[in-house]
């Protein structure tokens, strides 16, 4: 028989293992440690139903009593869109209190707010100083965003060599932003010199973590030729079809071009005008010109008979 999975609590006789029946009287307590615990288990389901509404309640009630974790948990959620019980000013103030506690992800959170200048002052500096924290602790994201600094020259001087070993670094660590970025170094030689197959390499890597925009680029590059990668149309329209189906309208749009013109597939027509009207409906004004190019040219075609 299995053992049961256990939480653990850091206290002052150092960590303490529990089951989930002394989680759940921590909360009812009114435990902030209980409630956050409780709240995770409910959110993802351990040795308890998966419920969302409960888990988020439980982790708001951690973070009003001042619970770190809980509040950097919450924000994290908010960003990727899965928590919508708060606003871009709770997101930072709640970043704020994390940071200080010393949480690298929420070093990172408020440091994309000065950079951005979201609820605070814009300050390059700060945003610097905060991802570097964030950095140092291991956040590959931190680092990813510490290279594009270096990378763009965002409040430090502009190094493009820094910023290859810092996408270089956070890439390894399979974050898939650096790998894509890792990936644009390699095929515009930016803080390395050109090299496509590698550029291949880390766009293929950031493509099987299911990145549109690394499908798209592969795309583009075995639509290319050159003496170290020749052109292979079918692998071309390969990663342009993953990337359409990410729902990439300009990716959509040359799956209609290569069915228009019979690249890397067999000429469909039907097919071609059916993904260059969704190129359209997804905002693809080149493809919206094209489809109305072909009308007219078809409507002249049925005046002359």
């Amino acid at each position: 028989m299995s053992k049961e999975k256990g939480f653990i609590f850091d206290t002052d006789d150092g960590e303490v293992e529990v089951d989930i029946e002394e989680v759940k009287r921590l909360a009812d307590e009114g435990s902030a440690n209980g409630q956050y615990a409780l709240g995770m288990a409910h959110l993802f389901g351990w040795e308890v139903e998966q419920d969302s509404s409960k888990g988020f309640k439980l982790l708001e009630a951690a973070s009003e009593s001042g619970h770190e974790d809980a509040m950097v948990l919450l924000v994290k959620m908010f960003f990727s869109g899965d928590y919508l019980g708060m606003d871009s000013a709770k997101a930072v103030e709640y970043s704020r209190k994390g940071a200080a506690a010393g949480i690298s992800d929420a070093q990172l959170f408020l440091g994309i707010a000065y950079m951005d200048g979201v609820e605070v002052e814009q300050d390059y500096s700060k945003a610097l100083e905060l991802f570097r924290s964030s950095a140092n602790k291991g956040n590959a994201e931190a680092r990813n965003t510490l290279a594009y600094m270096y990378q763009q020259g965002l409040g430090i001087d502009k190094n493009e060599e820094k910023a290859f070993k810092l996408y270089k670094n956070s890439a390894s660590a399979g974050n898939v932003n650096s790998q894509y970025q890792l990936g644009a170094c390699y095929e515009m030689g930016i803080g390395t010199p050109v090299n496509r197959k590698k550029a291949v390499e880390w766009y293929t890597k950031a493509a099987e973590q299911g990145d549109p925009f690394s499908m798209d680029r592969l795309g583009i590059i075995y639509y290319g030729n050159s003496k170290d990668l020749p052109q292979d149309p079918e692998m071309s329209f390969e990663w342009f079809m993953q990337a359409s189906l990410k729902g990439l309208p300009n990716s959509m749009y040359t799956i209609g071009c290569y069915y228009m013109d019979g690249f890397g597939v067999e000429k469909d027509t039907t097919e071609a005008k059916k993904w260059l009207k969704l190129a359209s409906e997804g905002g693809s004004v080149t493809a919206t010109d094209l489809l109305t190019k072909l009308d007219e040219k078809k409507e002249g075609e049925n005046n002359d008979e």
